[in-house]
């Protein structure tokens, strides 16, 4: 499995490169097939954690992009494709065989057939080019994950504003924007557009980490009071919902520096980022994305002093 080798090969580098953040990571992971197994023992919850698990790898396939490649120089390549969505999946379908929601596991085995098929990229086509002249350049990676994820960032964020008045619909629509925008630092710029602005490494860090608050608290706002007004009850649930947002954006950026060369496709921190996103919804892990950026901060800022004027 030459796919398998290849990820292997990667997450031991990123493991190596983690130093202390491998005990965080590790607690993660076996908290979350903890959390899986735990969900699984409930019905309906067990269909839509299983329902969860093929989207998330389906997002990852239409968001990779080395489809072209795989399909032309690796053999049987859908085999390929597939025994990384199956391992990805596994640590936390396999807790499902010991519930009477057993099944379930086979199902997701099924259903993870279709995903290697998934020859679609999200990102392949450009749209609403004018968003250039409504954001700044420095945010580039908004105008290029903008540009490119036009077509379905619009419609859930419109159907998070027609459903705002349900109580849990508009949040989890509002986390899958959360989710798609942070996917938007997943590819390092060039040394010279870093550069740019003169800023030393944690002035240039807290300057991207402005931004996006200001986007999120300007695009979710209004969802958050439509559904706290409507729903009174879920009040704290609404006012902790955008800091909780808010990590798992932060997460992404210092995850993205934290790694940064020049030119890099940081394929490996989807992986990375996907397991994380899933602490912005279950109630235990909510402080594991704040408390990643946080440590994950101070290692960006190291790094980045190698490229800036440090």
């Amino acid at each position: 499995m030459i796919l398998l080798n290849i990820r292997m090969l990667q997450a031991k580098r990123e493991l190596n490169d983690s130093g202390a953040g491998l005990l965080v990571i590790l607690g993660i992971i076996s908290f979350l097939i903890y959390a899986s197994y735990t969900v699984f023992l409930k019905t309906p919850d067990a269909y839509y954690l299983m329902a969860f698990l093929f989207l998330i790898c389906a997002f990852l396939q239409s968001n990779r992009n080395d489809k072209a490649f795989v399909i032309t120089h690796i053999r049987k390549p859908h085999i390929e494709i597939y025994s990384e969505y199956l391992l990805l999946t596994f640590p936390f379908a396999i807790s499902s065989l010991f519930t009477e929601q057993w099944f379930c596991f086979p199902v997701l085995l099924v259903m993870l057939s279709v995903v290697p098929f998934i020859s679609y990229t999200l990102v392949q086509k450009t749209y609403f080019s004018g968003i250039s002249a409504i954001l700044p350049a420095t945010d580039f990676e908004w105008i290029s994950g903008f540009r490119k994820s036009f077509l379905f960032l619009i419609p859930f964020y419109v159907l998070a504003i027609g459903f705002s008045w349900f109580r849990i619909l508009p949040l989890l629509l509002l986390w899958f924007l959360t989710v798609s925008v942070a996917s938007f630092y997943s590819e390092c710029e060039p040394l010279h557009i870093l550069k740019e602005g003169g800023f030393f490494a944690k002035e240039f860090l807290l300057r991207k980490l402005l931004r996006p608050t200001l986007y999120l608290l300007l695009l979710y706002t209004p969802v958050l009071l439509i559904n706290t007004i409507l729903n009174p009850e879920f009040w704290l649930l609404n006012l902790l919902f955008i800091p909780i947002q808010l990590s798992l954006l932060y997460y992404s950026v210092c995850l993205k520096y934290s790694t940064y060369e020049p030119n890099k496709k940081q394929l490996s921190n989807s992986i990375i980022l996907s397991l994380v996103s899933l602490g912005s919804v279950i109630p235990y892990l909510l402080p594991i994305p704040l408390l990643l950026a946080v440590y994950t901060f101070g290692k960006a800022e190291k790094n980045l002093k190698e490229y800036l004027n440090d």
